[in-house]
């Protein structure tokens, strides 16, 4: 299980890792310990990381979002460098991939990028919200990010962006984006506005 802390550190934020581990009684399994801390690999005061989580099922592939001012919001991807089937208590990610929000203009103000982000149950698809994002017509319209992990299949093992959606009726203050769900298969997605 992941747990963020956003506020931490003077708004820095950190993620803690627990997994579940064997009861006092020694047979059964019933306590959540915490085993690893995740931080950001751009560390600092405002960034929040920890701002949303993603996790694949297997817990193998983590999206952390952060507000990140001045880069508009960013999305950290960790994968699992540690052996998840061996009992270890040796557990490991490592940073393999930042995804930030550009707008329209090529600033990096206010977009909200990874305000919202759901992942599909193996991974594969990463879809992140940006709901300040400013169109060319409207502020504050929205837009969806879909990524998809390893797209040209050299095991390159990290996301690639497939598509930017937008609203069909984008309109002002929209905030397209501003919440996002998919389904375990990545085959389905349900874009929320305000």
């Amino acid at each position: 299980m992941f747990v963020s802390a956003p506020g931490i550190g003077t708004d820095a934020g950190t993620v803690y890792m627990y997994e579940w581990g064997i009861g006092l009684d020694g047979s059964t399994y019933d306590t959540w310990t915490q085993c690893l801390t995740i931080d950001s690999q751009s560390p600092g005061s405002n960034q929040r990381f920890g701002h949303k989580i993603e996790a694949s099922d297997t817990g193998d592939i983590l999206a952390i979002s952060s507000k990140a001012p001045g880069n508009a919001g960013k999305v950290e991807i960790f994968v699992r460098t540690s052996s998840r089937n061996d009992d270890s208590v040796n557990h490991s990610f490592s940073l393999v991939q930042t995804l930030t929000g550009v707008t329209s203009d090529g600033s990096t103000l206010n977009t909200e990028f990874g305000e919202s982000m759901t992942m599909s149950k193996d991974g594969s698809t990463l879809i992140i919200g940006c709901p300040g994002y400013d169109d060319s017509s409207a502020a504050d319209s929205g837009a969806v990010y879909y990524y998809k992990w390893d797209a040209d299949g050299d095991s390159t093992l990290t996301y690639t962006l497939q598509q930017t959606l937008s609203a069909v009726d984008t309109q002002a203050n929209m905030r397209f984006g501003s919440s996002v769900d998919i389904n375990d298969s990545g085959t389905r997605l349900v874009i929320g506005a305000e």
